[in-house]
């Protein structure tokens, strides 16, 4: 970073997910960002230039230790949270108050220790002098938390224009500031100044071109996540920058002021190429990232491109310097500097090698590897510091260089490479291919650029001469390259964030939709999993998703799960009546310009219905997974079912706007997984010969379970239990996982069931956030609703439950009853746990469980898969859409509703008055 450069408030960086048109904003941040950097830079030069001429090597170097300090606290005065305001995941309405409050306590806490230690911390460093300028910087600390936000919401919405104007808003005071405190002999305290008038007005410029401003606020129940988000992130800056200035730390303790300084000098010019492509890398390809951060294959050709791109900029800068290195230190800084040219030779090198680490690191922020991250520069940091320490002592400054390339090389570059393909699986070697042509240009314009300053006697005009050939070499070279890589780069690049129409009807299969998918609760169950894992796979295709759920209190969360997913779950009021709850959700159509309310329980539709209109036109879609139809609105709005008679029962009552989707299954998830099994037996006391009985689902008594599911559990766990006391085989286990109101009843009949046969037969587990292993350790699954999809996807032999004793092995005869009514069954058999026996039986050899099982896995993959879910849903939202009802018969829908539910709260109250039963 050159002397007089200002910069954002740090945390300003992130991906984007709110501009109406996603595809001319990256090619708009592009530019801008590019611009920028090139502006900012070339201005920073100069004024740089100005400064050296007037300061000492000696003011250069005290400044230096003080500027390392400051940028390593720094890395932690917003814990790394100003990232996830920028995250294309979470929406800044959810979180920026609490990220804001967040940032100034951190911030003025560690600017209030800074300034109160900063002379036995100048003392440490071995640099007295520091103290003055690190009490000033310590202001700077304390404006970096107030403006985070304000900066991380510009890098989302990719306005690199008003950065740019916040930028040179800062640039000219503060500079202006530098070259007069300077001048006034104020020495290293001038560069402290200007630095606090620089981020004033900088973060002034920025809160001033916001479209929103969050005022700080604190959530107790996001702070665990953000925590969770931040806090690995916010490690890797601090060792991040400590590895960027832990060479003025050690040199600060072995050199003089002189020669820190002189360092400084060098490894600011040798960090051109990183600095014209930061704002890039951070500002452009990491939403880029993060918008693919599900498909691997997509991520890894991203990966690849970019790669080039970094080595078309970064590798001729560097050739360049290292190639004209002595008459630019001469003709920019001055004869007094010329000590920082066989320094500058070194570090071109490591600077370039820095430009694809930065890359690096923005792939693993984007795809979520903050603990790779880590890794990787602790592991950095560990190497650096003593190599450091013996390439100083041995070989002065330009051994110091020396160490930086060869750490970088050996150790930091394929530990990120490593780090990668933890996440992305094997990279191709065209990763490595791909530097070969940019190098052997870059090498041809250095080469040219030597020349030319050898035979020119005058410092000045050999610069200009070998700038000027190297210029001209390089677009030979690589005139290839910028014909045809580049423009490929770009290409792919725009094609990573499908554009969003701003028409009111969506037709276009090619157009994205902004979709919010509404939960009846915070309960941990098979629809609110369906429900998410259907958003991510939507997600993925580049479609904008909010969740959004009645805030309840329950036993056992979806929280987690949806976290997992990545989305912050957004809450509205469980209390109220069909009014409060429909402006609730239509606060949330409004934030987040949702095209599609989609609601998962049929009490929720007349809310969405009035959220969603009059106004823009926007479709609401009922979702009812319940064992019974429920038809709580017109016919006009969109009614989803899961099974093929209640499909045929909404046709006929509902009409045409009645669809059928079934329960997805998430086959890369839920799948056969030996290790799991093992370990899940393991842990629950399974023996290898145990046949295992698994029922996995919440466990709700009456009517709480018919509110929730449209099933009642109880009765199909209270056979099995039956069935066990009757058969008495000591092979026979029954593992019950779950939560909720009826499993206090399971429970005591658990114990007299085990009392009774004098062995554990019967295991109850409690709620698992992650069932996979209990799917996967059965050897006969007992199920009923989505549970039992999930089951035969993991290929377990299956015994369907119901009410009143009902169960039924589930095969190729039986199926197309289930596909029709449903994967539960009301009726009862004279002899139920008769008949559950005889299930059993059937399933006594392990070559028919394995058969079965494998019929199983075969159907569900063939129907069920999550991805024809998805392609089902689309299709469901883009025809709701183009219904297109008139504003005025939409109107009528809302008066019809609003007055039906009035009728009714009018109705019960005159049931209640006059005493009869409700």
């Amino acid at each position: 970073m050159t002397v007089g450069e200002t910069t954002a408030p740090l945390g300003a960086v992130g991906p984007d997910e709110v501009e109406e048109d996603l595809r001319r904003n990256v090619g708009r941040g592009v530019v801008w960002a590019a611009v920028g950097n090139i502006v900012m830079r070339i201005a920073g030069i100069c004024v740089t230039a100005v400064v050296a001429r007037i300061l000492s090597p000696d003011e250069f170097g005290v400044f230096a230790i003080a500027l390392a300090v400051f940028v390593v606290v720094t890395s932690l005065a917003e814990l790394g949270m100003a990232s996830a305001v920028a995250r294309s995941v979470i929406e800044p309405e959810d979180i920026a108050g609490t990220v804001s409050s967040i940032s100034i306590l951190v911030s003025f806490g560690l600017a209030t220790l800074m300034a109160v230690f900063a002379g036995p911390l100048a003392g440490v460093l071995g640099m007295p002098d520091a103290e003055g300028p690190l009490r000033v910087m310590s202001i700077c600390l304390a404006l970096t938390g107030l403006f985070a936000v304000p900066g991380a919401q510009l890098v989302r919405d990719f306005r690199q224009d008003r950065i740019l104007w916040g930028m040179l808003a800062g640039f000219v005071p503060a500079n202006v500031v530098l070259i007069v405190l300077a001048q006034m002999g104020q020495g290293a305290l001038a560069f402290s100044w200007s630095r606090v008038v620089g981020q004033v007005v900088t973060g002034l410029v920025f809160v001033a071109c916001l479209d929103r401003r969050y005022r700080p606020e604190w959530r107790p129940e996001l702070v665990g996540p953000l925590m969770r988000f931040g806090l690995p992130l916010a490690l890797a800056n601090l060792i991040n920058w400590t590895l960027l200035n832990a060479d003025y730390l050690v040199l600060g303790r072995l050199l003089t002021a002189e020669q820190v300084g002189i360092y400084m000098i060098a490894f600011n010019v040798a960090g051109w190429s990183t600095a014209v492509l930061g704002s890039v890398l951070n500002g452009v390809v990491l939403p880029a990232f993060g918008r693919v951060g599900d498909d691997r294959e997509r991520l890894v050709q991203t990966l690849v491109s970019a790669t080039r791109l970094v080595a078309l900029v970064a590798l001729p800068i560097a050739a360049c310097s290292v190639a004209m290195a002595p008459n630019l230190v001469h003709t920019v800084f001055g004869e007094k500097w010329a000590d920082a040219a066989p320094v500058l030779s070194v570090l071109a090198v490591y600077g370039a090698c820095f430009a694809f680490t930065l890359l690096y690191v923005n792939v693993l922020v984007a795809i979520g590897a903050t603990t790779q991250l880590l890794l990787v520069q602790v592991a950095w940091v560990t190497v650096l510091v003593p190599a450091m320490i013996w390439g100083t002592t041995v070989g002065g400054l330009v051994g110091a260089a020396w160490a930086h390339i060869a750490v970088v090389l050996l150790v930091s570059l394929p530990a990120y490479l490593w780090a990668m393909r933890s996440r992305l699986g094997r990279l191709p070697a065209t990763l490595g291919l791909t530097l070969v042509r940019p190098a052997m240009a870059a090498g041809a314009a250095g080469g040219a650029a030597w020349l030319c300053g050898s035979w020119i006697a005058d410092p000045a005009r050999g610069l200009v001469t070998g700038g000027l050939a190297a210029v001209g070499v390089y677009l030979v070279a690589a005139r290839s390259m910028i014909e045809q890589d580049l423009p490929e780069v770009t290409r792919f690049m725009r094609k990573l964030i499908p554009g969003r129409s701003t028409t009111t009807a969506v037709s276009a299969p090619e157009q994205s939709l902004r979709v919010g998918i509404v939960l009846e609760g915070l309960a941990l169950g098979g629809c609110p999993i369906n429900a998410i894992d259907l958003a991510r796979t939507l997600r993925a295709r580049g479609h904008h998703i909010v969740i959004i759920a009645v805030d309840d209190e329950v036993s056992v969360s979806v929280l987690p799960y949806a976290e997992a997913a990545g989305f912050s779950v957004i809450r509205i009021p469980a209390t109220g009546g069909l009014f409060r709850r429909a402006r609730h959700l239509r606060r949330q159509v409004r934030r987040h310009d949702l095209d599609v309310l989609h609601v998962f329980a049929a009490w929720l539709g007349r809310g969405a219905v009035l959220a969603c209109g009059p106004g823009r036109h926007r479709a609401a879609v009922v979702h009812n997974w319940l064992m019974n139809n429920e038809f709580p609105v017109t016919v006009r709005t969109s009614l989803v079912v899961g099974t093929g008679g209640l499909h045929q029962e909404a046709l006929d009552r509902h009409g045409p706007r009645s669809y059928l989707l079934e329960p997805p299954v998430d086959l890369t998830r839920d799948r056969p997984d030996a290790d799991a099994a093992v370990a899940f037996r393991r842990e629950h006391g399974l023996a290898a010969d145990d046949l295992a009985l698994v029922l996995v689902g919440r466990v709700d008594a009456l009517p709480r379970a018919q509110e929730l599911h449209g099933v009642d559990k109880l009765p199909g766990i209270m056979l099995a239990m039956d069935a066990l006391v009757e058969r008495d085989d000591p092979r026979l286990r029954l593992v019950v996982v779950g939560d909720g109101s009826g499993m206090a009843r399971v429970r005591q009949r658990a114990g007299e069931v085990n009392r009774s046969l004098g062995r554990p037969a019967v295991v109850l587990t409690g709620s698992l956030a992650d069932p996979h292993p209990a799917y996967a350790a059965a050897d006969i699954g007992l199920a009923m609703g989505g549970s039992a999809l999930r089951v035969m996807a993991h290929a377990t032999p299956l015994i369907v439950l119901g009410e009143a004793g009902f169960s039924r092995l589930c095969s190729a005869e039986s199926v197309e009853q289930f596909t029709a009514d449903g994967y539960y069954g009301r009726r009862a058999p004279e002899r139920p746990v008769v008949e559950f026996l005889a299930h059993l039986d059937a399933l006594a050899d392990f070559h028919t469980r394995r058969r079965l099982g494998e019929w199983g896995l075969g159907f569900v993959s063939d129907r069920y898969g999550l991805e024809a879910g998805a392609d089902h849903l689309e299709a469901i939202y883009r025809e709701s859409l183009a219904h297109g009802d008139s504003w005025l018969v939409r109107l009528g829908d809302v008066g019809y509703l609003a007055a039906r539910d009035l009728l009714g709260r009018v109705g019960r109250r005159v049931t209640l008055s006059s005493g009869a039963p409700s």
